[in-house]
This record gives C-alpha cells, structure tokens and sequence, in this order.
C-alpha cells in the first residue's frame, strides 16, 4: 500500500507539472524506510516507465523534437555513468543536502517561471545540446531523480519554447533511467524489483496526471508543487543536520 500511494503520488505529480520525480528518492526513505542510495538507484530504474509513458503522450501530439532529444542523449550516457559512479562513493549526508538544495531549487523555479503554454519552432546548438545532456545526465543520476527538473529549467532559460522542452524532457527519462540503471548495476546496488513496481504504478499516475492537468488551473498546481518542494526540501535539510 505505501508503495501504491508513492507510485501514484509520484506519477500523478510527473503528469501533471513534470516535477514529481524528484519526489520519489525521498519518499522511499522517509515514507518506506529505505536507504537513501538504494532508493536513488531504484528510483533511476522507475523513471524507465513513467519516461516511456511521457513519451508516448507527447509523441503522439507531435510535440517532442527527436533531433533534439538524440544530441542530448550523447551527453546523457557520459553523464548519466559518471553520476551514478559518484553517487555510490558519496556519503548519505552529503547526497541528502544535495537533494535538499534541488528540491529547494526547484520549488522556487516552479513559483517563478512563466506558464508553460507557449509553443514554436526553435534551433539549438548540437554541441550546447551534448554539453547540457552531460549536465542533466550526471545531475540525474547522481540524485536519483528523472530528468525533466534539471532539463525544462535548462531549455526554457535558452529560449526553446516550453511545449517543447517539455516534450523532450518527456524523452530524456529515458536513456537517463538505462544508462543511470547500468551505472548503479556496476557500482551500487539497485531493487529492480520494486522499480518495476513503482515504475508501472507511476505509469498509471502519469497518464491520469495529464488529463488532471487539462482540467485544473496550471498556475494553481503550479503553486501547489512549488509549496511542497520548498518544504519537503527544507525538512530534508533539518534531517540531515540531526
């Protein structure tokens, strides 16, 4: 049952504002019990099926850029590897404070950015592209999170249009979950079969989290998510120091 409510929860967020993932590492540990690095690993291999079902809905509207996608995911593997390879050899503390001060950051972004309904064409940069998907590749990886709460900030502060960078961010949980899930086979410790679990239930929450989205007041839910990643970043910040 509380893998249930996780699952969903985490899916129903992702579906929604595309931010949830970074909800799940944390919920394992303070809601399951589980260890913090084994429940980033498990968490990277999740995101494999919530990225598939992301995909599939924004595919099917047109509105993910696979050139785009593919010049990231050249950076993505590098970065992804790397990110899982420090991931093992930092201590629970440290990963903690670093998944506190994203969450923190992310809620602030979320409170700050423009609504994301603007849409157009847009060129980008292969070289900038491989350069960000190391970024985001390593970033993902190292704090077991999905991919689009470090790449829409990413893509939206260089001007491609948000539909868009949504859409690709949509995408990019893909080869982040394989490449991630690959570095945590060689180096740590993954439980794959609670990621098929979690994974196929967010796949669930993803897919009704986006006919909510169609439904409710964007900036209202905007909001809401922007609250609760402050606080449950500050929470985290307060565990890490007792």
């Amino acid at each position: 049952m509380i893998f249930l409510i996780v699952g969903l929860v985490t899916g129903l967020l992702i579906g929604t504002v595309g931010i949830g993932g970074i909800l799940l590492a944390p919920m394992l540990v303070y809601i399951a019990g589980l260890d913090l690095h084994l429940a980033m690993a498990t968490s990277s291999w999740s995101f494999l099926f919530a990225g598939i079902a992301g995909a599939i809905a924004y595919s099917r509207k047109g509105s993910i850029s696979w050139s785009t996608a593919g010049w990231l995911t050249v950076g993505i593997v590098p970065g992804a590897l790397l990110g899982a390879r420090t991931n093992v050899t930092l201590q629970t503390d440290i990963l903690s404070i670093i998944l506190a001060a994203l969450i923190v950051l992310s809620g602030i972004n979320a409170l700050l950015k423009k609504p994301l309904s603007m849409a157009g064409s847009f060129q980008a940069n292969r070289y900038v592209l491989v350069l960000i998907g190391v970024v985001v590749g390593f970033g993902s990886a190292l704090t077991g999170t999905g991919g689009p709460v470090l790449l829409l900030p990413i893509l939206i502060f260089i001007n491609i249009p948000a539909l868009a960078a949504i859409g690709v961010s949509q995408a990019i949980q893909l080869p982040i979950a394989i490449f991630a899930t690959v570095g945590f086979s060689l180096f740590g410790t993954i439980d794959f079969q609670l990621g098929i679990l979690l994974g196929l239930i967010m796949a669930i929450g993803v897919v009704v989290g986006a006919q909510i989205a169609h439904r409710v007041s964007a900036k209202q839910l905007r909001q809401i998510v922007a609250v609760v990643l402050v606080a449950v970043g500050l929470f985290m910040t307060v565990r890490a120091q007792l």
